[in-house]
């Protein structure tokens, strides 16, 4: 049965080539959340595969939005937020795996947070643990958001894992969800606003997709492609040409922000060091993407990052 006032509403992109079938993992664990608070699921879906048959066919009371191959996530996001009626938005990815209570975690964050806070952000652990590339994969999307976080009003929250208040979400120009990742367009208007967020690490979320090597290196690429490819204007000559030629000093510089990182969260450090091969290829491979958007911008590439 579909809610017509839930207190959550949650929006998934189905996008995932490899694993895809853990958002079902995603849903069961939903069904059996802590506390009584109500929400819904509505997932946009451009995959068009069998775990959309499955989720269809099993989960009725989810709204599935058939959407073009193409759409990019942020706009996968934007229409599943426009059917969206829970006072509260949580966005999460479709192999994202949440803990049991964690709607009541971003109930309570709200409820200890200052009034003015318009969106809390939880910590994402590592949930495919069983070789170094699932490490590497993991640290180097997710090393920052590791628990311990920062506790209390920040200015860095995820971009999944996070809970925004509907009010604000639908009070943004339009373009700020559908031109980016939402940590990149919402959240430094948010900021500039004067507006609060909030970091907590009693949400926790488990980041649990098991990725091939050339499935992530070429997402790698993409990602930081179109990254590079947004951060000047195309007539900045000057500027793209000086950050194309600094890339050469990202691959050092990415492995000692990760290993101050790890050494900071005090877990989990063996793994990144046996990670640390696999993660260097991977730094290596975020170099050659930016130097591609620097000089050729960011092309297609959003349309193709899952």
């Amino acid at each position: 049965m579909k809610l017509d006032n839930p207190t959550f509403s949650i929006l998934i992109g189905l996008v995932s080539t490899e694993d895809a079938d853990r958002v079902l993992e995603a849903i069961d664990v939903l069904s059996s959340q802590e506390g009584n608070h109500s929400y819904e699921i509505i997932i946009a879906d451009r995959m068009h595969t069998t775990v959309s048959d499955t989720i269809r066919k099993n989960y009725p009371q989810i709204t599935l939005l058939p959407c073009p191959p193409t759409m990019s996530l942020p706009m996968l996001r934007t229409l599943a937020f426009d059917k969206a009626k829970g006072e509260f938005i949580v966005v999460i990815e479709d192999h994202n795996v949440p803990s049991k209570n964690w709607l009541a975690s971003f109930y309570d964050a709200f409820q200890k947070a200052s009034p003015d806070t318009v969106a809390v952000g939880g910590c994402v652990e590592n949930g495919v643990t069983a070789t170094p590339l699932d490490w590497a994969t993991f640290l180097c999307e997710y090393s920052f958001f590791l628990s311990p976080v920062q506790e209390g009003e920040s200015d860095v929250i995820p971009g999944m894992n996070v809970c925004y208040r509907h009010s604000v979400l639908k009070g943004l120009d339009r373009n700020l969800l559908t031109s980016g990742f939402w940590e990149t367009t919402v959240h430094p208007v948010l900021l500039q606003n004067g507006k609060k967020l909030y970091s907590t690490n009693d949400i926790k979320l488990f980041h649990s997709k098991e990725f091939s090597f050339a499935l992530f290196a070429k997402q790698r690429f993409i990602y930081s492609r179109y990254y590079a490819g947004l951060r000047f204007k195309k007539s900045d000559y000057l500027h793209r040409i000086s950050a194309c030629a600094a890339t050469v000093a990202l691959p050092p510089l990415l492995l000692f922000r990760m290993y101050k990182q790890m050494r900071s969260k005090g877990r989990f450090f063996s793994e990144f060091k046996s990670a640390l091969p696999t993660l260097f290829v991977f730094t290596i491979i975020w170099a050659l993407g930016e130097m591609q958007g620097y000089i050729f911008g960011p092309g297609d590439a959003l349309a193709k990052i899952e």
